[in-house]
């Protein structure tokens, strides 16, 4: 089963910003360009396999609809999940606090589930927080806006 990834937007934001790829079979993509490629989930696809050189990649489609495909590197956007995400960010030296949240939005039917994380350091900066509809989308909008106020170190992003 597919684990929560990150929107194509969300993941387009974070490339922007320099966040690295270090390609490993299991990463989810989306492949940009292709025919029968979008942003659908008919255009998610999983590494597969990545060729000796590391630029070629074998992709198998989320959905099962399409014989595995080739592509370049170049040409795929990465859909990191939250754990990735996770495990970039503690790396950096941040502590990585997740959960869930409901709210009763003005006007609607009934309450809402949003994720929120919270990053902290050690070094006494002020906790960062963000919020999405899923797990990753929060751990993303954390390290987005952590990069935003200068918290975190862009050299790796």
């Amino acid at each position: 089963m597919r684990e929560e990834l990150v929107t194509p937007a969300t993941a387009r934001r974070l490339a922007q910003v320099g966040l690295q790829w270090d390609t490993q079979p299991g990463d989810w993509v989306t492949a940009l360009g292709g025919a029968h490629m979008d942003e659908g989930l008919v255009g998610i696809w999983l590494v597969v396999a990545i060729s000796p050189d590391g630029q070629q990649l074998t992709l198998a489609d989320a959905t099962g609809r399409w014989p595995q495909s080739r592509g370049v590197v170049r040409d795929c956007l990465w859909l990191p999940s939250a754990g990735k995400l996770k495990v970039w960010l503690r790396g950096r030296g941040y502590r990585v606090a997740t959960g869930e949240v409901t709210a009763r939005l003005l006007g609607g039917e009934g309450p809402m589930t949003r994720h929120v994380c919270r990053l902290t350091r050690d070094d006494g900066a002020a906790p960062v927080d963000g919020e999405g509809v899923n797990e990753a989308e929060a751990v993303a909008s954390a390290a987005l806006q952590a990069l935003g106020a200068g918290t975190a170190d862009a050299g790796f992003w």
